[in-house]
């Protein structure tokens, strides 16, 4: 097995803070449904008994990573067809997520930037963050997440300051239905992006044994989960529930509302700040866990593949969809019942009841 570099709790935790926060901080919750404050409570239940089944799945291998729980599961050729799925799998993610950091800079930013020009300077900061150990990025994001808490605080303060707050606009609390608020968390807020920390399971056991992994990832959930509501609330406060349902970027057009005495307006910089640190983060995490899925298939070193899988990830991110609405629209329907649930619960459940069978049968040995 190879040799890991360990992750303290603490790193871990800023590792799945940030990872958690990435671009779902910018879209929030899907305005299917006006009760976003409840759908994200809803769904950090469900999200946090999905983490459980997950370290209970990693914890029946004894210390091996996903990867190699999978083979063990499946056997080598169905393991290893398997492993290339999920290296496939991040990789598409990660260029969908550079996909949203490319949407906004040039919805906020720089408008007449061509796409290709966005994508090499990320692509390189990307691999550079990769090339090092788990451990480096771990110490990455702690500087990360002080970063996006500072400035989600800062653009809290400033809409405040601005009186651009109206909490009359959140009424009511609640509408009353159950069955669409149910099926917006099954259907979508509980795979994006919860479900996407099924990723750290390939870094088991380089972040601590199955206890720790767990009460650590549980306490970054709950956190991201806290931040997430609040934005909403921040959001909806701001730009009310009629208004938020046509906004691409809600916390982008949030922040155009702050005007305190025509001196401090549009702070558009806070919020891509919060967004590129974030995706970086997250595509980077991405690119590991894709980078070591290559390595354990092909038998090849991270040198070989990590810039071959960097450049394709920037060559997806500008092919992955013609514009931002079909963007959207692919990310909250198509992905998510043909890549997320998949990937993230029907293969998982299947390795796991694979297993029970085969140490009920004594065919499958620690």
């Amino acid at each position: 097995m190879a040799i890991h570099s360990k992750v303290s709790p603490g790193h871990t935790y800023c590792l799945i803070l940030v990872y958690l926060l990435g671009t779902s901080i910018l879209f929030g919750t899907p305005q299917l449904v006006p009760d976003t404050w409840l759908v994200e409570i809803v769904t950090l239940f469900f999200a946090s008994f999905l983490f459980i089944l997950y370290t209970g799945l990693i914890g029946t291998g004894r210390n091996i990573s996903y990867y190699a729980l999978l083979e063990k599961a499946w056997g080598k050729a169905a393991g290893k067809a398997l492993v290339l799925s999920y290296t496939v799998y991040f990789i598409y993610i990660a260029a969908r997520n550079l996909r949203d950091m490319i949407e906004l800079v040039m919805t906020s930013l720089l408008r007449s930037t061509p796409e290709d020009l966005l994508v090499i300077p990320f692509v390189i900061l990307v691999a550079y963050a990769s090339a090092g150990s788990l451990a480096v990025l771990g110490r990455l994001s702690v500087l990360i997440a002080a970063l996006i808490i500072l400035f989600f605080t800062a653009l809290g303060i400033l809409l405040i300051l601005s009186h651009s707050v109206d909490l009359e606009r959140l009424l009511p609390l609640f509408t009353g239905d159950f069955r669409k608020i149910a099926s917006t968390v099954l259907e979508n807020t509980i795979w994006f992006p919860y479900g996407e920390m099924i990723v750290f399971l390939v870094f088991f056991p380089a972040m601590g044994q199955k206890p720790e992994f767990r009460r650590t990832g549980l306490a970054a959930l709950l956190s991201a989960g806290v931040l997430l509501i609040a934005a909403d609330v921040l959001q909806t406060a701001t730009l009310g529930k009629e208004n938020i349902k046509f906004s691409s970027f809600p916390l982008l057009d949030a922040a155009r509302m702050i005007n305190i005495y025509n001196f401090i307006t549009r702070m558009d910089a806070l919020v891509a700040l919060i967004i590129i640190f974030g995706v970086l983060l997250k595509c980077a995490i991405f690119l590991a866990a894709a980078v070591k899925g290559a390595g354990y298939v092909f038998k090849s070193s991270k040198q070989k593949v990590l810039l071959p899988l960097s450049l394709l990830i920037g060559a997806l991110s500008l092919l992955v969809t013609q514009n931002s609405a079909e963007h959207i629209s692919e990310g909250l329907n198509i992905v998510i019942f043909c890549l997320h649930i998949p990937a993230q619960c029907a293969i998982p459940a299947a390795t796991a009841l694979l297993i029970m069978l085969r140490k009920r049968k004594g065919k499958l040995h620690d």
